[in-house]
């Protein structure tokens, strides 16, 4: 299971339909643009390199680029997608950061709005926290990764959205057991599965993590 269930809640999927096709940072006429470029061409020039070099220099520029892309919703959830596009070239180690600052970005923009538009920005700032958590969580920074998680889970309660609940408390009880915690795993795969609606994949999610965590510490009685 991958970030948001395979991104079952927002795919995030390459800007064209070529599974070959990666987007990569290049400086254009003076300025930082994310261009799709085939994967067998970035692993032979050494682009991976250069695109882990250029990711943190991105967010400098972020606002200002930002500027050109319509409503700060889309501008977020387009630089989503682009994270982890990058994250599937070059890794969660040189990304992080920059989805770090990016969530820090909009989380300022969400406290500058009102109304509708603050609901949307805060339901994209879960995704990025929920991502920044699956991102450290791949590092082996558990602390991060517990803190970016927990914070998915506190807005996923603000914005109401149940399903989005349902999975963050699966996510944390994942977390619990792959961080030697099964009891508190199994306290969160279960609310994960009351939250779940009845036969909605998550609640099967949920059950896998359940039984997982029952498991894990029956063998340790």
């Amino acid at each position: 299971m991958g970030p948001l269930a395979a991104r079952g809640f927002e795919q995030a999927v390459s800007l064209g339909d070529d599974a070959d096709t990666v987007v990569v940072p290049a400086r254009i006429q003076g300025r930082i643009l994310f261009v799709p470029v085939p994967r067998r061409v970035v692993l032979a020039s050494g682009l991976a390199g250069l695109a882990a070099a250029t990711v943190p220099a991105t967010t400098a520029m972020a606002d200002t680029e930002l500027a050109t892309m319509g409503s700060p919703f889309e501008q977020f959830a387009q630089l989503r997608r682009v994270i982890i596009q990058t994250d599937n070239l070059i890794g969660p180690r040189h990304v992080l950061p920059a989805l770090q600052q990016h969530l820090a970005s909009l989380s300022a923009r969400r406290r500058a709005a009102r109304g509708v538009d603050a609901m949307q920005l805060l339901a994209l700032e879960t995704r990025y926290e929920e991502l920044a958590g699956w991102f450290a969580q791949d590092i082996g920074d558990e602390r991060s990764a517990h803190g970016h998680t927990a914070k998915a889970l506190d807005a996923s309660h603000i914005t109401g959205d149940s399903d989005l609940t349902a999975y963050i408390l699966a996510r944390k009880a994942q977390l619990a057991l792959d961080t030697g915690h099964p009891a508190d795993a199994f306290g969160l795969a279960t609310a994960a599965r009351r939250t779940a609606r009845p036969g909605n994949r998550l609640e099967v999610i949920a059950v896998l993590h359940e039984a997982h965590a029952h498991a894990v510490l029956g063998e340790g009685s």
